[in-house]
Formats: structure tokens, C-alpha cells, sequence
């Protein structure tokens, strides 16, 4: 089951997995904050067609943390919209320690700069169970990467480099990560190069392609 996509809805790869079997989660939900209404923004300077499908939700959030909660013995990293942090925070709140994460995009997109800030962060949810991997010291949660330079393949694709320092402060090697929500493989390639283990869901065939097309390409030069 290690190293291995399903093309198949997260909470259906979840159902399968045993409780406590995995180190780490690391994910990028669908924000569900698309607005084609935008005053025509995101129109002139995206795929919307691409944009709403990545960020079209499938799942129960309430459903969804209970089964990542029960299926991870270690931390969480789950990038959200702002309507679903409070949520998110609420649920890991009662057991587990929290904090709010800041991407910080070193180069917002310049989308009609002229009349609206630049969207220029992204919140991502961290919650950490007792006693697990932390390998860091004092650590600020904003962390400051700039937008890939590839976003061809999937809209919301975060820095591959964003998620390597996610899963070394996390996890050790051999650990295994698991992303539930997989888009374009930036997960399974950070586990590859650190020498962590991976499983992943996708429910969209074409990012399924993606992912292994990406994943082939780094086939045996990593390990």
C-alpha cells in the first residue's frame, strides 16, 4: 500500500487504512472560496474550468478530520480557505496542540494590482499529537516561498521546496506520509527526495496522469 496513488476518493483509501498508520498528513483541501462572480479576475488571468475542479470539495470536512485523525499517530498540515480554519483548529483543539501556518508567496501573482491587494498568503492548519517528531527549534510559522514557476499543471500547486521543509520537521526517514488530497503529486515527489514513504489520493483522473507522469520522470534518481 506504501508508494502507491489511488485514483479514488480519500475517505474510500482511508476506509482501507489501519488506525495509527501513518506518521504524518500533509495536504492541500479544496478551499471551496472560487467565485467565477470575482469582478471577472480570476477569468481574465485563469482556467476557471481547472480552478473550480480543483477546488470543488467531495467530502464532509467533520467526516474527513475524524478519519485523518484516526489513521495518523503523528502531525498535521492541512492547507485550507479562511472559512475552514476555525473549524479545523476546533476540531484538533480538544485533544492536540495547533497553530495557524502562513505561506508567505515571495511572488504574488500580479492579478489587477492596481486596484485590490495582491493575494499574497495561503493559511494551512498544524496540529501535532503528544510526543511525536518535531524536528525544529523555535520556529516562526510564517514560512516564505515563492510560487512555482510550472503551475500549468494543477492551479493550486504549492512549492515542492514549502512541503520538503514540512516533512523534516515531521517525520524521519522511512517514516509515511500520506496526502488525501493529492492534486498534482507535490507530496509523493518531497517524500522521494527525503526518503520518506507516501500514500496518496486523488479522485480526478487527470491529476491522477499527472502525478504519476511526474513521479516517473523522477523513477530511480532519488533513491
Amino acid at each position: 500500500m506504501i508508494n502507491k496513488i489511488y485514483n479514488e476518493d480519500c475517505l474510500i483509501t482511508m476506509s482501507k487504512m489501519a488506525d495509527n498508520s501513518v506518521d504524518l498528513i500533509l495536504t492541500d483541501i479544496p478551499y471551496e472560496e472560487c467565485d467565477v462572480n470575482n469582478n471577472g479576475i480570476w477569468d481574465k488571468n485563469t482556467n476557471m474550468n481547472d480552478m473550480h475542479k480543483a477546488d470543488k470539495n467531495t467530502f464532509n470536512l467533520q467526516v474527513f478530520l475524524k478519519e485523518i485523525d484516526r489513521i495518523c499517530k503523528g502531525s498535521f498540515y492541512i492547507f485550507c480557505g479562511t472559512e475552514q480554519v476555525s473549524q479545523i483548529r476546533a476540531y484538533f483543539n480538544i485533544k492536540n496542540t495547533t497553530r495557524l501556518i502562513i505561506w508567505e508567496k515571495t511572488n504574488p501573482m500580479p492579478i489587477n494590482g492596481q486596484y485590490v491587494f495582491l493575494s499574497g498568503i495561503e493559511t494551512c492548519v498544524w496540529a501535532k499529537k503528544s510526543g511525536v517528531t518535531f524536528n525544529e527549534s523555535c520556529r516562526n510559522t510564517v514560512f516564505r516561498y515563492p510560487l512555482g514557476i510550472d503551475r500549468t499543471a494543477h492551479p493550486t500547486t504549492k512549492p515542492l521546496k514549502l512541503f520538503e521543509e514540512f516533512i523534516k520537521i515531521s517525520t524521519n526517514e522511512n517514516d509515511i506520509v500520506y496526502d488525501p488530497c493529492m492534486g498534482s503529486g507535490t507530496t509523493a515527489i518531497a517524500c522521494k527526495s527525503l526518503r520518506r514513504n507516501y500514500i496518496g489520493s486523488e479522485l480526478d483522473k487527470d491529476y491522477f496522469d499527472i502525478i504519476n507522469k511526474r513521479l516517473s520522470e523522477v523513477q530511480g534518481s532519488l533513491f
